[in-house]
């Protein structure tokens, strides 16, 4: 597996701070920095943002850890991490679906039931893509992902219809969101999650007395015990990542098998990447 660091920094601090041929600008005013994990300009941009965070000022503004691997690496995984990568907008709670927030955990949000079918604008929902997630985390397949999953006698989901938010009110769409009957995952203390990958949350910002929440962002790869994977070929973990702030929802991950791979693969499926998982 290679592993990188994205980050994005104004144009200003970076003129400070780093060397003029460091990362490419992405406009006058902000600059694009990539480095491989094991730099050590990595960990130096990390104390960077240390020190200007203890001035209530940040260094970077965006960063993101992209992970690479090889073919045989991805075919030799027990479980592998499917991150979704298209999104859209509004979502649900501005389209009709309605929440039990009641029933949710009153520290971190996490939990709150649908009291309705998810309503959706599904017209904003990428065509091309076969999973996407809307902005709140309310993720939504297609009905040749469904059919593909019940063709091939995969386990660990039904699917509930998703109705569009019609001008008579809702209405049958081609979308379907997975209602998960495998048993959830665990997370194990491997796992690493935080604010970024310079700032593990300390401070418990982010965290939740009664541990539903991982975290704000995943940091590291997933790691899992083993003796909680109930074989199924897609599962959630226990634990979410995130934070309920707004239209925005705290998100467990998504896990498949490698049969399900092999599936979407095969339907050339599109919509998301994946990482590997590791089963301790």
């Amino acid at each position: 597996m290679r592993e990188t660091f994205e980050f994005r920094i104004a144009e200003d601090r970076a003129r400070r701070f780093l060397a003029p041929d460091l990362g490419v600008p992405l406009s006058d005013i902000l600059r694009k920095v990539v480095l491989p994990g094991d730099d050590p300009r990595v960990q130096e941009i990390g104390d960077i943002q240390r020190a200007q965070r203890k001035k209530g000022e940040l260094f970077f503004t965006y960063w993101h850890i992209h992970r690479k691997y090889t073919a045989e690496e991805l075919q030799s995984a027990e479980l592998l991490d499917l991150i979704i990568r298209a999104y859209f907008e509004p979502p649900g709670s501005m389209c009709g679906t309605e929440y039990d927030d009641a029933a949710a955990c009153k520290h971190c949000g996490a939990d709150a039931p649908l009291k309705t079918e998810l309503i959706l604008n599904t017209k904003r929902i990428p065509k091309s893509k076969d999973i996407a997630q809307s902005i709140a985390g309310e993720v939504v397949v297609s009905s040749r992902f469904v059919a593909a999953f019940k063709e091939h006698g995969l386990r660990g989901a039904e699917f509930r219809p998703v109705f569009h938010n019609g001008r008579k009110g809702p209405q049958p769409s081609e979308w379907y969101r997975p209602v998960f009957t495998s048993k959830p995952l665990k997370l194990d203390a491997k796992t690493v999650a935080g604010n970024n990958p310079f700032d593990l949350d300390e401070r418990g910002e982010f965290r939740c007395p009664k541990r539903h929440m991982a975290g704000l962002n995943q940091i590291s790869e997933l790691y899992l015990k083993r003796a909680s994977h109930d074989g199924s070929d897609l599962c959630i973990t226990d634990k979410y990542f995130g934070c309920r702030r707004g239209e925005l929802r705290p998100e467990r991950r998504l896990l498949i098998s490698p049969k399900l791979r092999e599936v979407l693969e095969g339907m050339n499926a599109k919509g998301f990447i994946l990482e590997v998982a590791h089963l301790v």
